[in-house]
């Protein structure tokens, strides 16, 4: 009499892609093996960490246990290059990835360019990344002051001040300086400075005529 003794079984499966923290995955209830072995896992999914799955076939296989192991990725909080101040009406451009990875995703909400807000960035879809926020800061621009200017005598002189007395803003007047009429003049800060125009007015007075009266 033949009795026939077989090796067991080791049961083989497919890999399972890894996941991101708190996705989803499915362990198979039979191995890729002709024909397939039915059976349980151990222990328990888990969608939070990396783990080795143990395979127990089904009573009645002549077949081995087997480990598959689910890999479980924490995901990335993207990073962004800060963005720089700017001057309420100026402009700015939100990143369209982050600085590490990098990581795609979109912006909310839509830019602001006057007032300081915060933005939040959603990652796109299938990549295992955080949402995360910057903040860009508008500026309201500052309006210049200056001291006046006493009147003058046409034909005298004065110097129009070359910054305000707050901050100092630097800039221009215009139009060139008049010393025969009273004139308004405007200031233009210059560029790169978060700053209004402003004017001021230099009054010129006409030269007084002195009469003598004759005895």
């Amino acid at each position: 009499m033949t009795v026939t003794v077989n090796a067991p079984v080791t049961p083989t499966f497919s890999p399972i892609a890894a996941i991101c923290s708190g996705g989803s995955f499915t362990l198979p209830s039979s191995s890729t093996n002709s024909p397939p072995i039915p059976g349980t896992w151990s222990p328990a999914v888990n969608t939070t960490a990396t783990t080795t799955y143990t395979f127990t076939p089904s009573a009645g296989q002549c077949a081995n246990t087997a480990t598959l192991t689910v890999t479980v990725n924490a995901p990335v909080t993207p990073t962004f290059s800060p963005i720089a101040a700017i001057c309420s009406g100026g402009c700015f451009t939100l990143p369209s990835s982050s600085t590490n990875s990098p990581i795609g995703g979109s912006w909310s909400p839509a830019v602001n360019n006057t007032a300081t807000t915060t933005y939040t960035f959603t990652p796109a879809a299938g990549q295992c990344a955080n949402t995360a926020t910057l903040t860009v800061t508008v500026n309201a621009p500052v309006t210049p002051t200056f001291s006046p200017i006493a009147a003058i005598c046409s034909g005298g002189s004065f110097t129009l001040p070359s910054s305000s007395t707050i901050s100092p803003i630097g800039g221009s007047w215009s139009p060139a300086v008049n010393t025969t009429a009273t004139t308004t003049y405007t200031f233009t800060p210059g560029a790169g400075q978060c700053a209004n125009t402003a004017t001021m007015t230099v009054t010129v007075n006409a030269p007084v005529t002195l009469l003598h009266s004759l005895r």
